[in-house]
């Protein structure tokens, strides 16, 4: 069977005869993954439409309490009720144990373990939601046309935001245990800085490859809960100092391949240090996991912009 189409240009009265079989249904599969994006440009795209951003994370915000009978006291609860079983389970561990400079005194448990928590919740809040967002999302995303990294960034928002209501349980169990904060404490939005582009690239990179293979939902809460627990939550950070890597030549120090590795390693340690002992940044350690999470930034922005012109039929 075949078709006539219209002529090529207004100038020739030629007609093509196209063999309607030969037309293929959808795109061939390598013309999505070979889009290249141009990172810079999109990125700012992105930031002049941060309005659809903040307002999708204002209305997922609203629906996820407007239903709740406690409201945004889940966000307190929440944390609080890991807080007591990792007490109940960890705080006889001497090894644990975070101890303070020059004494033989240890910080409280409680107040250790949830300065490592509180950082912790931004980044676990923010892969909870943002690795379904695009799915969530499909409808909205097929009648709408804006940039497609809205979704996940809103749900790291929304983290955000919770995770700043988290502070109020920490202040009053700095009252409970009559601990006041360092002055080093105001290094902490440093900290968070270089754990924001972290969380950005861990989200963007997830949240697309949902997309694709949707085996990776029925994984990722056992991913993020071996995150947890290879983060410095429950366990500290300077304890990596004596652990060394034997048969590996020109590494002598396990921390600087972890923080590379994990760039919430030293920035959940040197919120501990800052907040508990008055300590500032471990500038060389803070400097690998700055690079480290630039990187992871721009594997996941790239492999999210790869992989967006094929959203909306897969979702």
């Amino acid at each position: 069977m075949s078709a006539i189409a219209e002529p090529v240009s207004g100038a020739t009265a030629a007609l093509e005869i196209t063999d309607i079989s030969a037309v293929p249904d959808s795109p061939p599969a390598e013309l999505f993954y070979s889009h290249r994006p141009h990172l810079l440009r999109s990125a700012r795209a992105a930031w002049e439409r941060r309005d659809v951003m903040y307002t999708l994370a204002e209305r997922d915000i609203r629906a996820q309490y407007k239903q709740a009978v406690l409201g945004l006291s889940w966000s307190v609860f929440t944390p609080l009720l890991s807080l007591v079983i990792f007490t109940i389970l960890f705080h006889h561990v001497s090894s644990l144990q975070l101890k303070i400079p020059g004494t033989d005194r240890d910080v409280p448990y409680a107040l250790a373990t949830f300065t490592g928590m509180w950082g912790w919740s931004f980044f676990s809040g923010a892969i909870n939601g943002g690795s379904n967002s695009l799915l969530a999302n499909k409808v909205l995303m097929m009648k709408t046309h804006f940039p497609r990294e809205c979704f996940p960034v809103s749900q790291i928002l929304e983290s955000a935001f919770t995770s700043t209501i988290a502070i109020a349980p920490f202040i009053v169990l700095m009252g409970i245990f009559t601990y006041a904060p360092k002055m080093a404490t105001l290094w902490v939005p440093l900290y968070i800085m270089v754990e924001i582009p972290f969380i950005l690239g861990v989200v963007l990179l997830v949240s697309a490859v949902i997309v694709q293979a949707r085996d990776l939902q029925q994984v990722m809460g056992i991913m993020v809960q071996f995150a947890m627990f290879a983060s410095p939550i429950i366990w500290q950070f300077p304890e990596l100092r004596h652990i060394h890597i034997p048969g590996i030549p020109g590494i002598h120090n396990f921390q600087i391949a972890y923080s590379a590795i994990n760039p919430l390693g030293p920035v959940l340690g040197a919120m501990k240090g800052s907040i508990l002992l008055g300590q500032g940044p471990p500038w060389e350690l803070l400097g690998i996991a700055t690079c480290s999470s630039l990187f992871y930034l721009v594997i996941g922005y790239t492999v999210f912009k790869r992989l967006e012109v094929n959203f909306a039929d897969l979702t």
